[in-house]
C-alpha cells in the first residue's frame, strides 16, 4: 500500500509531492520555489501565522552599507578605532580587556535599542532602519564592529538570541552591518552572521538566509556563517545551539562572580 505524505520541501529551492503521480504538475525532479516573501509560499506562511519580513530585495537593502553623508565619517571613525583597538586585540591581557569592553558596549546599545520602540509597520522598514541608524554614533559603531572581529566576543554577543533580547539585538546587528562601509566592507561578516543567527532563532528563515548568504559573499571562509547557513537550509532546529549558548552564558556569569569575590 502506497504511503500518502503531504507536500514537502527541500530548502531552499525545490518542492515535490509524494502523493501526486502526474509528471506534468509534479515532476520527479521537483518544482522550483519562488523567492521567499514574494510567492504563494509567502501567502501560505502568513496564513499559518509565520512572519514574512519582505522580498529578497527588501531584505538585502536592510543589510547594505550606508552611503553619503554617513559613509565618510564612519570610515574615518573605523580608522581611528582600528589604530587604538587592533594592537590591543593582538595582545594577551589586552585582548581579554577588549572583549569585556566590547560586551559592555554591546549591552549598553542593546538596552538603548530595547528602550526605543520600532516605528509603526505602516511607516515602512526604511524609516525604521533610519531611526535605528540614528541611535548609533560613528564611534560606537566603529568600536563594536572591530570588537566583534574577535570570535570569542562575537560568540558572547550571540547569546542575545531569544526572548526580549532578540528584536533589539537583530536591529543592532543590522545597523552595524550597514556601518561597515568602504574598506571595512568585509568586517560586516560578524554582524551579518549575528543578524542571521537571531533571525533563524526567531523563526525568520528567509531573513536568516539573506543575512548569512551576504556574510558568506563577503567572507566565504567565515566558519560560523557557513555552519549556520548549512543548518538553516537543512531545516535543522536551532534549539541545540540555543542551549549551548545559554550554558556558555551561565558558565561565564559564574566565573565572573567568582572573580569579583
Amino acid at each position: 500500500m502506497r504511503r500518502v505524505l503531504p507536500l514537502v520541501t527541500t530548502p531552499p529551492e525545490q518542492s515535490w509531492s509524494y502523493c501526486c503521480p502526474g509528471d506534468r504538475c509534479c515532476p520527479a525532479d521537483g518544482t522550483p520555489l519562488g523567492v521567499p516573501g514574494t510567492s504563494v509560499m509567502a501567502a501560505a506562511a502568513t496564513y499559518a501565522g509565520m512572519r514574512v519580513e519582505g522580498s529578497l530585495k527588501e531584505l538585502t537593502a536592510r543589510l547594505t552599507p550606508l552611503g553619503p553623508p554617513v559613509a565618510e565619517p564612519q570610515e574615518l571613525a573605523l580608522d581611528l578605532a582600528g589604530t587604538a583597538l587592533v594592537p590591543r586585540m593582538l595582545g594577551g591581557a589586552d585582548r581579554r580587556s577588549v572583549r569585556a569592553e566590547t560586551l559592555a558596549l554591546a549591552r549598553r546599545l542593546l538596552d538603548r535599542y530595547r528602550s526605543t520602540p520600532t516605528t509603526d509597520r505602516r511607516e515602512g522598514r526604511a524609516r525604521a532602519d533610519a531611526r535605528d541608524d540614528g541611535l548609533l554614533s560613528h564611534e560606537e559603531a566603529a568600536a563594536l564592529i572591530l570588537g566583534l572581529q574577535d570570535r570569542v566576543a562575537r560568540d558572547w554577543a550571540a547569546e542575545w538570541m531569544e526572548g526580549e533580547d532578540a528584536a533589539p539585538a537583530l536591529r543592532l546587528w543590522r545597523a552595524l552591518a550597514r556601518r561597515c562601509v568602504g574598506a571595512y566592507a568585509e568586517h560586516a561578516a560578524a554582524p551579518l552572521t549575528l543578524a542571521g543567527w537571531v533571525a533563524w532563532s526567531s523563526g525568520d528563515e528567509p531573513g536568516a538566509r539573506v543575512a548569512l548568504g551576504r556574510a558568506l559573499e563577503l567572507d566565504p571562509e567565515y566558519v560560523f556563517a557557513r555552519l549556520l547557513h548549512s543548518a538553516c537550509n537543512s531545516g535543522l532546529d536551532p534549539e541545540p545551539l540555543r542551549r549551548c549558548l545559554r550554558r556558555q552564558r551561565a558558565e561565564r556569569t559564574s566565573e565572573d562572580a567568582v572573580t569579583r569575590n
